[in-house]
């Protein structure tokens, strides 16, 4: 419960502070936001308290300025705050309000985890987040400026983080059970170590390129011997039925007419032909199959090649091309 005077717009002169009107005024901008319609505004509210009393110290200021920093969570201040506030008001505080403020101080104090943290360097930047169970998390910013930082926060996960200019921030976890006691220890003085520079290529050495695909294509005389080699096997083919057939015809004539003879020296004709046209098949497969085997390697973007074409009414080669 949040004491109803404590958000009077009207801080009293205690004897040994003068309120200057730049504290009033810090003051009564906190109170209007305190007053939002549209809900209280406490992050903004809190500085312009923090602010007043920073122009004015007075006492009747520290009880709006405990009750923000209570509901953001920065409960070390709003444990000194409220601290002092009871301590320096004392009769002048209305029965009512002295009852909340107490009650509110004593909640605080019984859940409070203390944590301590030491920086190097002393000048460091501290972020704390805590995850509560439900709703959204709550981020607070404090600045280390002794090298020891001490806080009372909730408990509940938080995530705190220590960063400084020029420095790699460091992250700390930790688990808070209510009225436990932490410390660590963030040291951010080590040097960033600088990347390697990238070295360039030398001015009379050229860059490296990618390595070009190579291949082995077949070379033109391999497919010229592979057509060769097929078309004397097709004409042995050819003339060896040639040959069968005239030798059936002589078979037949079996005589010594003039046709018989000339039968029987058209065979022995046409199967010395088909000897040499199967011999010549032979040795043109080998040659054929040696300049394959031995076809050199080379780079190449494009492959020609230099095809058969045979058919049974025709015979022949073509050229073909395509991009690798």
């Amino acid at each position: 419960m949040i004491a109803s005077c404590s958000l009077v717009a009207r801080p009293s002169v205690a004897a040994d502070v003068k309120i200057t009107d730049a504290a009033r005024q810090h003051f009564n901008a906190g109170v209007a936001l305190l007053k939002d319609p549209d809900g209280a505004r406490y992050e903004d509210a809190y500085r312009e308290f923090k602010a007043a009393y920073e122009a004015s110290p007075s006492w009747k200021i520290l009880g709006n300025l405990g009750i923000c920093a209570m509901k953001l969570e920065r409960d070390s201040e709003a444990i000194a705050a409220f601290s002092r506030y009871l301590e320096e008001g004392k009769k002048d505080i209305d029965a009512s309000e002295r009852a909340d403020i107490e009650r509110d101080l004593g909640t605080l104090r019984a859940s409070a985890v203390s944590l301590e943290l030491t920086t190097t360097p002393a000048d460091v930047v501290i972020t704390d987040e805590r995850t509560p169970v439900t709703g959204s998390r709550v981020r607070n910013r404090y600045q280390a400026v002794t090298g020891v930082l001490r806080l009372q926060i909730r408990p509940g996960h938080h995530v705190v983080t220590a960063s400084a200019a020029g420095k790699p921030s460091q992250t700390f976890e930790l688990d808070a059970e209510p009225g436990g006691s932490y410390q660590h220890a963030f040291d951010l003085s080590a040097e960033v170590a600088a990347p390697p520079p990238t070295p360039s290529p030398s001015p009379t050495t050229p860059a490296a390129s990618a390595p070009t695909p190579t291949s082995r294509p077949v070379p033109t005389s391999v497919w010229v011997g592979l057509a060769a080699t097929g078309a004397l096997a097709v004409g042995a083919g050819v003339t060896g039925a040639l040959a069968l057939g005239k030798n059936s015809d002589y078979e037949k004539a079996n005589g010594t007419d003039t046709d018989a003879l000339n039968l029987r020296d058209q065979t022995k004709t046409l199967n010395l032909v088909t000897d040499v046209l199967i011999g010549a098949a032979v040795v043109g497969a080998g040659v054929t199959t040696f300049l394959y085997l031995r076809r050199p390697q080379r780079d190449s973007a494009f492959d020609l090649r230099l095809a058969p074409r045979v058919g049974w009414n025709h015979s022949g080669l073509s050229v073909e091309g395509a991009f690798r």
